[in-house]
C-alpha cells in the first residue's frame, strides 16, 4: 500500500525525532565523558592554584615544618573533598591528606611523576592514573610554587578519584535518555498535525536556508504558508537579510582595514599581551625582510633588538605611548622612529600593544648630510672672506702701503672675490640640480664640437702647464639628446680638473663610444691617480682627495659633484675609475639623439 505524502511527512519526522534523539544520546555518551574529564581538570586546576597560594607562605619559610604543612594538607582535604599532596623541591613528599605524618617519609619520591615534571616546566601539570597509595584511579593536576625570583619552592598536587566521573556520567546519560524518550513519545501527535502542514512550504525553507548557508542571501522563503512557517519564513528572510548586511559590512571593513595597513608606509606591528606576534603589515614584511611564519613568534625572535622588547614591555606596563629612535643592524644600519601604544579591551585590561615603525634613515642621512654641508661651505666661505677682510683692513689703516704692495693686496683681493665668484656659481649651479624639475633644454647635441669648444677655452691653460689635451671622439659618432649648456659644464669641469692634476708634460684624452642606445664618455689623463678608499667619495660635496692642493690650485670641491647632479639629471650614470700613479678616467653616459 502507497502511503501518502502526510504519513509519508509524519514517518520521516518520526524517524527523524528517533535519529536526532539517538544522535543526542550517542553524542553525549561520547562527548560528556571527555568534558567533565577536562571540566574537573579545570576546577582541580584552580583548585591547585588556590593551594599554592596557602601553601606557599609554609614552602617559603626557612625551615619549612612537616608537620604543619601535612596539618594544613588535611584541613584543605576535608574542606574541599580532594587529596592533596604536597611536594618539596627535591621530589620529597612533605604533606599528604591521606597519610598521617608517621607514614610520609615511607612514600617513595615524587619527583619524577609526570604531573609533578610538567608543573615544574610550565607552572601546572596533569595526569591519570592509578595510586599506589590508595589503591584508586585518580586524576592528578599539580601546580608549582615559586618564591618572588622564581625559584622553585615545591609543587603542590590535588587528586580526584575517577570513579566520580563515572558515577557523574551515568547519571546524566540516564536522565537524557529518559527525557529522550518522553520528548519522543510526547512529540508524535505534533509530528501528525505538522506533516499536514510543512509538506510544502518546508520544502522550500530547507532549500533557502542550505542556500543561505553555501552563501547566496538572494532566495527567500514563502511567507504565505500559515501562521507559523509562514513567521518563521518571515524570520528566517530577515536573519538572512541582516546576515548579508553584516556580512558585507564585515568584507567592507576588513577590505578598508587591510587596504589601510597594507598601503601605509610607515610599518605596523600588533602583539598581544604576552608579547607574540598578531599582525604584521606588508611595509614592515618589506623593511625587515619577514617570513610568513613570523606570527605567534616573540619580537625578540623576529627582530633580535632588546631595545625594541625593552619598549614593548613599557608600553604594556605603562598604557600609554612610548616613543623611541632605534637602530636596526642588517645589510645596512636602519634607523626607526618607533611608537609603541597599549591596546586596551573591553574591560579595560591591557589585550596587546600595536607598535609603529618610521623609516628616518634616508631623513638621519640627509640631516648628516646637511650638516656636513654647512661646515663645508662654512669653512670654504671663511677663508676667502678672512683673507679679503685681512687686505682691506691693512688698505684702510692710518699708514697706508705704497703703491706697488697696493695693487699687490688689490690683486689679492680680486683673485679671493672671483672665487667667491665662483664658489656661489657652482652651490648655485647644485642648487638648481637638486631641484624637483631640473630646467633642461633638450635637444641633439654634438659631443665633438662640444668638447672641442671646451678644450679650445682650456687650450692656453694647458699650454702653460704643457699639458697636450687630444680629442678622440669620432666625427660619425652620433649626437646625444642633452642641454648644450650643461653638456659644455660637464666636459669642462672634468677637462679642467685633468689639465689641473696632471703633471707637466703629462696627456689628457677624450673619448666616447656608442653602447647600445647610450652613448658612453670617458675623460682620462695620466696623472697621479685616486686611492681606492678615495675613489667611492669622488663626486661628493666638497670632497678632495688633497685638500691643501686642491686649494692651491683654486678649485671650490664642487666641480664634479655639479658633473654627477648634470648627468643624473638627463637620466645617465656617471662613475669613476683610477689606479695610484697611473691616472684616473672619468665616465658618464647620455642617450643617444634620435
Amino acid at each position: 500500500m502507497k502511503l501518502s505524502l502526510q504519513w509519508k511527512w509524519f514517518c520521516g519526522l518520526v524517524v527523524l525525532l528517533g535519529v536526532l534523539l539517538f544522535a543526542v544520546n550517542l553524542g553525549i555518551d561520547f562527548s560528556l565523558p571527555p568534558f567533565l574529564v577536562e571540566k574537573i581538570r579545570t576546577d582541580l586546576g584552580r583548585e591547585a592554584a588556590l593551594a599554592r597560594h596557602i601553601f606557599a607562605p609554609k614552602l617559603s619559610a626557612d625551615y619549612p615544618r612537616q608537620a604543619e604543612i601535612n596539618a594544613l594538607a588535611h584541613t584543605v582535604s576535608r574542606q574541599t573533598g580532594l587529596r592533596v599532596t604536597i611536594i618539596a623541591a627535591d621530589g620529597s613528599v612533605i604533606g599528604e591528606s591521606d597519610v598521617p605524618d608517621q607514614q610520609l617519609h615511607m612514600l617513595e619520591n615524587h619527583l619524577h611523576r609526570p604531573e609533578v615534571q610538567m608543573a615544574l616546566e610550565k607552572g601546572t601539570g596533569s595526569a591519570t592514573r592509578r595510586s599506589h597509595t590508595i589503591q584508586v584511579d585518580l586524576m592528578y593536576v599539580a601546580a608549582a610554587v615559586r618564591d618572588g625570583r622564581g625559584k622553585v619552592l615545591g609543587v603542590v598536587r590535588i587528586a580526584m578519584p575517577l570513579d566520580q566521573i563515572a558515577q557523574t556520567t551515568g547519571r546524566a546519560e540516564g536522565a537524557v535518555a529518559a527525557a529522550s524518550l518522553i520528548v519522543f513519545l510526547a512529540a508524535l501527535p505534533f509530528l501528525f498535525w505538522t506533516a499536514r502542514r510543512i509538506s510544502g512550504p518546508i520544502q522550500e525553507m530547507h532549500q533557502m536556508a542550505t542556500r543561505v548557508a553555501q552563501g547566496d542571501f538572494s532566495c527567500r522563503a514563502p511567507e504565505k504558508a500559515g501562521a507559523e512557517l509562514g513567521g518563521l519564513a518571515k524570520s528566517l528572510n530577515q536573519m538572512s537579510a541582516q546576515l548579508q548586511s553584516r556580512l558585507s559590512e564585515l568584507e567592507e571593513e576588513k577590505s578598508e582595514l587591510n587596504a589601510t595597513l597594507s598601503n601605509m608606509i610607515e610599518g605596523v606591528l600588533v602583539v598581544d599581551g604576552l608579547g607574540k606576534i598578531r599582525l604584521v603589515n606588508r611595509t614592515l614584511r618589506r623593511q625587515f625582510d619577514l617570513p610568513e611564519t613570523i606570527v605567534h613568534k616573540t619580537v625578540m625572535e623576529a627582530f633580535r633588538n632588546v631595545p625594541l622588547q625593552e619598549m614593548i614591555e613599557q608600553a604594556l606596563a605603562c598604557k600609554e605611548v612610548v616613543e623611541r629612535e632605534l637602530v636596526f643592524f642588517g645589510e645596512e644600519e636602519s634607523v626607526f622612529d618607533v611608537n609603541a601604544a597599549c591596546l586596551l579591551g573591553r574591560d579595560g585590561i591591557c589585550a596587546g600593544a600595536v607598535v609603529v615603525f618610521h623609516d628616518i634613515t634616508r631623513i638621519k642621512k640627509l640631516e648628516n648630510m646637511r650638516k656636513e654641508f654647512v661646515a663645508n661651505v662654512s669653512h670654504e666661505l671663511r677663508t676667502p672672506l678672512s683673507i679679503i677682510k685681512g687686505y682691506v683692513e691693512t688698505l684702510l689703516d692710518e699708514q697706508k702701503p705704497d703703491e706697488k704692495t697696493a695693487k699687490q693686496f688689490l690683486s689679492i683681493i680680486q683673485k679671493h672675490a672671483a672665487r667667491l665668484e665662483m664658489l656661489i656659481a657652482d652651490l648655485l649651479s647644485i642648487s638648481e640640480m637638486e631641484s624637483a624639475q631640473p630646467r633642461l633644454k633638450l635637444v641633439a647635441v654634438s659631443l665633438r664640437e662640444t668638447a672641442g669648444s671646451v678644450i679650445d677655452e682650456l687650450a692656453r691653460q694647458a699650454r702653460v702647464k704643457s699639458v697636450g689635451i687630444a680629442l678622440e671622439i669620432p666625427s660619425p659618432l652620433s649626437t646625444v639628446k642633452a642641454d648644450s649648456e650643461r653638456l659644455h659644464q660637464v666636459f669642462f669641469n672634468l677637462i679642467e680638473n685633468a689639465v689641473k692634476y696632471t703633471p707637466a708634460g703629462g696627456r689628457v684624452a677624450v673619448t666616447a663610444r656608442e653602447d647600445g642606445a647610450e652613448v658612453i664618455c670617458c675623460v682620462s689623463d695620466n696623472g697621479p691617480g685616486i686611492s681606492p678608499e678615495d675613489l667611492p667619495r669622488i663626486f661628493e660635496r666638497f670632497y678632495r682627495v688633497d685638500k691643501a692642493r686642491s686649494r692651491e690650485l683654486g678649485g671650490t670641491g664642487l666641480g664634479l659633484s655639479i658633473v654627477k647632479h648634470i648627468v643624473l639629471a638627463h637620466g645617465g650614470r656617471v662613475w669613476a675609475e683610477s689606479e695610484p700613479d697611473k691616472g684616473s678616467s672619468f665616465f658618464f653616459t647620455l642617450l643617444k639623439a634620435e
